[in-house]
């Protein structure tokens, strides 16, 4: 019962873990998200997660996880770009062509 307690208070903590690390990859993916947007002057409207999966990039190995967020250029149309985070790196940012404020 002993071995069986500690494999279930070690399986709990990963667990808590894996959802600390998560949530820790998600708001760094807002910061670059709103960097991004800051930078090229546009509005950032929201970010949201839309999958991971365990990847290899280079020498790297981790969680890769593609987010989506919206930001508008002109105050009335919206677009969306991606993000994409290999455990807490940035991996890439990607836009649509979007139409510039006259």
């Amino acid at each position: 019962m002993v071995l069986f307690d500690a494999i279930l208070l070690i399986g709990i903590g990963f667990i808590g873990l894996l959802f600390w690390q998560g949530r820790r990859q998600a708001e760094l993916a807002r910061v670059h998200a709103q960097r991004y947007c800051k930078q090229h002057e546009l509005q950032f409207l929201d970010i949201a997660w839309q999958g991971g999966r365990i990847a290899r990039r280079g020498r790297h190995i981790g969680w890769l996880s593609h987010y989506e967020f919206a930001f508008s250029s002109d105050r009335e149309s919206r677009y969306e770009g991606d993000v994409e985070m290999l455990n807490l790196r940035l991996v890439t940012i990607q836009t649509p062509a979007y139409r510039l404020p006259e």
